[in-house]
């Protein structure tokens, strides 16, 4: 007799929970998201600060830095050559990167990205989720 009262109660407590485990679930892959985005934005700028400093072809000074041209694009594309290149990141621009020269002895590249999840908006809670990520690479320059 007791069985036929407790046969709907587990589809009543998936009810209940299914939503928590979803909710769990999307910030756990938004959370991989921003991790795996900002281990690849590091990456770039280190990298172009490793280029900017040893492929500097046709200078005399051995403390010399590649062009903010080449080293933006560097970031950018991710060192791809040729004319259909895809950006390394989603919404990364030539904008986003800052290269401060100040001190001759090293190079510093920066980058400021817009990280928008694949979860722009809550329903219940609202509002924009959109993350400005700041890395950056400092790199000495060989004498």
């Amino acid at each position: 007799m007791r069985v036929k009262k407790n046969k709907g109660l587990a589809a009543i407590e998936m009810l209940f929970v299914l939503p928590i485990l979803l909710f769990l679930l999307g910030g756990i892959v938004e959370l991989g998201r921003i991790f795996i985005h900002y281990t690849v934005l590091n990456k770039a700028l280190q990298n172009s600060a490793r280029s900017a400093v040893s492929e500097t072809y046709g200078t005399e000074r051995l403390s010399a830095i590649a062009a903010d041209d080449y080293i933006q694009e560097f970031v950018v594309y991710g060192g791809q050559l040729g004319t259909d290149r895809t950006t390394i990141l989603p919404g990364l621009k030539e904008d986003d990167i800052s290269i401060d020269t100040s001190d001759t002895n090293y190079v510093k590249i920066s980058a400021n990205y817009k990280y928008s999840p694949i979860f722009t908006s809550i329903p219940i809670i609202g509002g924009d989720f959109e993350i400005t990520m700041n890395a950056s690479s400092l790199m000495r320059t060989t004498q």
